[in-house]
């Protein structure tokens, strides 16, 4: 008696079809009946030529299946694009997708069924996202750039925004309304009110509220101590004065990652008017008594971004002193600030 369950009697598992993009729209049913007229012998001599065989013919007389001689996958052509040009192997193709993926540390989930040349990944950060294939493909045979991870998540960047913007004091909602990728709009939390903002001015800081923000001379400010050394050039401070010295530094001084810098002093002022005017009062007293120690405006132009308010390091000690005198009367102590990492 035959075995109803034996493998032999399991029906064949047919072989893949890789469907051209502009005919996926057709029933896959359609891919699987056959054509009955001969394959013209003209038609298999160029199919060998150009690296194929054809093994059927379906759907209706323009079609064929075309069985690639380098990874034995079947891909439907129509018979007018054998003739006329060299068929795309769908599984080569998506072979070679696979690998580039691979060698970009992402993992090809599936193509995008809206738009051809886009695929969804899996990103080293375990994040999905929807890339460019012709991207990727790229990415895999140049490279990343030094220093850059070679990837956008999306996902990683709005949680980066969202932890910035919680750092400054205000909470990200979403998209700018007005549809400017380098904005966003954002929740104050101190007051709950809503406004956009430049990305770029949140990461840094210089952001204020329309609705409960005061002015730079009227809001508190510190005046700051900032030490770096250029490579055999010496060992510098400036003196200035703004609302978040750190930031300065970091984003606006222009002082490349490789010098060592950091904000040795900050004095807290009352206003930022008060503080423009006792800056003013200070470096005045300074040129004239040190006029030495003051570095000309061209002589450090390639290692930051500003022309005037740098000394010579050793007048550090008179500095201070005179700080200590200026700030007096408002009865604020100096901070000793963080070193910067050089990076």
């Amino acid at each position: 008696m035959t075995d109803n369950h034996s493998p032999d009697r399991l029906p064949k598992k047919p072989r893949r079809l890789h469907i051209p993009h502009r005919s996926r729209h057709v029933p896959d049913s359609e891919w699987r009946r056959t054509y009955p007229g001969p394959v013209p012998p003209q038609w298999q001599d160029i199919a060998a030529s150009k690296g194929f065989l054809i093994v059927d013919r379906v759907r209706d007389r323009n079609h064929v299946v075309l069985r690639c001689r380098e990874c034995g996958a079947d891909t439907v052509q129509k018979a007018y694009v054998l003739r006329t040009a060299q068929p795309i192997c769908g599984g080569c193709l998506e072979t070679r997708r696979l690998q580039d993926a691979a060698k970009c540390g992402f993992t090809l989930l599936e193509r995008d069924e809206m738009h051809h040349k886009y695929g969804h990944y899996r990103l080293p950060c375990g994040h999905a996202a929807r890339l460019q294939f012709g991207r990727v493909e790229r990415l895999a045979r140049e490279g990343k750039a030094a220093g850059r991870a070679g990837f956008h998540c999306p996902t990683c960047y709005a949680a980066r925004l969202s932890s910035d913007a919680a750092a400054r004091g205000w909470t990200l909602l979403g998209p700018d309304p007005e549809a400017n990728p380098n904005y966003r709009s954002y929740r104050h939390d101190s007051c709950g009110h809503t406004q956009r903002i430049a990305i770029a001015n949140i990461i840094t800081g210089r952001v204020g509220c329309e609705q409960c923000g005061t002015c730079w001379s009227a809001a508190p400010s510190e005046i700051y101590v900032l030490a770096f050394e250029v490579p055999h050039k010496g060992s510098f401070i400036k003196l200035g004065y703004s609302r978040d010295p750190e930031s300065r530094l970091r984003y606006q001084l222009g002082i490349p990652g490789s010098v060592e810098a950091r904000v040795l002093y900050r004095f807290p002022m009352r206003t930022g008017h008060i503080a423009q005017k006792t800056e003013k009062a200070l470096h005045g007293k300074l040129k004239q008594r040190f006029p030495d120690s003051v570095i000309p405006c061209n002589e450090l132009a390639d290692w930051i971004n500003v022309k005037t308010e740098i000394y010579r390091a050793d007048i550090l000690p008179h500095v201070l002193t005179y700080l200590k005198a200026a700030t007096a009367n408002q009865q604020t102590s100096p901070r000793s600030g963080k070193p910067r990492s050089s990076g």
